[in-house]
């Protein structure tokens, strides 16, 4: 096995403790933690204030809590080029983003979820968002910069698994508990989970860097000064717009069959998140064994089963049953947990052979969510004027050009895999590599 001079998955080997293993533990934690996080503020909280009487003019705001998320890679090349001393350079942002979500979930738990106390949750929702984005960037970083080559598909697996486990956590989790022990109490769980969540990052010990680094070294435009980072680009502006179109559609679909919202939320919402992490469990092995792009293709290939149900349901007449529904749940939630962990494996890989991995990596996920963003928009639009069988037409034409796409960059992504002959830095737009001594091939 050829030896990534920045990874330690050779230590295990010469017999002794290999570091990944306490490592992925810390990612796997924090991940989680983002995840619940999420799901308060885009499932529970929504849900929480209009049962407290708020009205549908302020409950719309909430969502602009989330903005932090979409626009976190400006603050990106920070936490790249900044860090503690004391705590390590990317234990020095985690730790203390960690404790700002903690305070502000409590004080959300403070406030009444009425509309006295609507414009401050907001607020305080959208703190815990900017701690929570900011926190990610740094674990992205720390993994991407630590973990090994063949660990790198388990830690995407991880933080596709950790995200939806604790979407649903925060999500129906936080509302199942609202009912038992009252809203307040269940955000102070919520709260108190976090908190749980920094225990393995407290315990572990930062080593330094790896790689010596130029001090504000990160820079956005970075990114696209290789082939293989226009190539990722493209890649994340397309990969999941597929099933996001159709998710999104079979939803109000299936409020126009007059489906309970219960049920949908039951079908589709849940339904969705443990195909996901079905999905994502299979992707890590499946990566090892037969390359990113490969598994990411596969994925895209089983997520066309969804759009392709809801499209011969939506030409069709008469009412969807549960069975169907849930078929096309199925096939989308697997294609895309797979392709998302194959995808974002890609982008590790990319973020492992530069110099700042965390803006790398926020720059892909950025792309990711405006991709989907703006085509279920469009596509919502397209619905309104011409009906949903060409709503779900159009995702499965964005599912088959994300594989157009991801196959003719397959060189330029995985070329340790697909080159023809060994990787060759391109040293007239390749800047984003670092020194051969430090290991460039993807």
């Amino acid at each position: 096995m050829r030896r990534d001079s920045r990874g330690t998955a050779e230590v295990g080997a010469r017999g002794r403790a290999d570091p990944d293993t306490g490592l992925l533990g810390v990612i796997g934690a924090l991940y989680l933690a983002q995840g619940i996080s999420f799901g308060l503020v885009t499932e529970a909280l929504p849900t929480l204030l209009r049962a407290g009487g708020v009205s549908l003019d302020l409950v719309a705001l909430v969502p602009l809590a989330t903005l932090p998320w979409m626009v976190k890679v400006f603050w990106a090349p920070v936490v790249d080029n900044r860090g503690s001393r004391r705590f390590g350079r990317r234990r020095g942002w985690i730790l203390p983003t960690q404790g700002l979500l903690v305070v502000a979930l409590l004080a959300v738990a403070a406030m009444p979820i009425n509309a006295q106390g609507a414009v401050a949750i907001i607020a305080l929702l959208a703190v815990a968002s900017l701690a929570a984005c900011t926190q990610d960037i740094a674990t992205d970083g720390l993994a991407a910069e630590r973990l090994g080559r063949p660990r790198m598909a388990l830690a995407n697996s991880l933080q596709v698994g950790g995200m939806v486990g604790g979407l649903l956590m925060g999500g129906a989790g936080m509302m199942v508990l609202s009912d038992w022990i009252g809203a307040a109490a269940g955000l102070s769980v919520m709260a108190g989970l976090i908190a749980l969540t920094a225990v393995p990052v407290l315990v572990w010990r930062e080593p330094p860097p790896p790689v010596e680094r130029e001090a504000g070294s990160a820079r956005l435009r970075t990114f696209f000064r290789s082939r293989r980072g226009w190539a990722l680009a493209a890649i994340a502006l397309v990969f999941a717009n597929g099933h996001a179109v159709s998710t999104a559609l079979a939803r109000l679909f299936l409020v126009d069959q007059d489906w309970a919202l219960a049920r949908i939320g039951l079908v589709i919402g849940s339904g969705t998140a443990v195909a996901i992490l079905l999905g994502a469990a299979m992707a890590g092995p499946l990566v090892r064994a037969i390359g990113a792009v490969p598994t990411a293709v596969a994925g895209l290939t089983v997520s066309m089963i969804g759009p392709a149900v809801w499209f011969l349901a939506a030409d069709g007449a008469g009412p969807v049953p549960t069975w169907l529904a849930g078929a096309a749940t199925l096939g989308g939630g697997l294609g895309e947990g797979l392709s998302s962990v194959a995808v974002f494996t890609l982008a590790f890989r990319f973020a492992h052979d530069g110099r700042q991995a965390g803006t790398d990596i926020t720059m892909v996920q950025c792309l990711h969510g405006v991709g989907g963003m703006v085509m279920v928009g469009l596509t919502t639009a397209l619905v309104a004027r011409s009906g949903y069988a060409w709503g779900f037409g159009v995702a499965l034409g964005c599912a088959l050009l994300a594989a157009a796409v991801l196959l003719s960059t397959r060189r330029t992504c995985e070329p340790d895999r697909f080159s023809l002959s060994p990787p060759v830095i391109d040293e007239a737009l390749d800047e984003h590599a670092l020194p051969q001594s430090h290991g460039s091939s993807g």
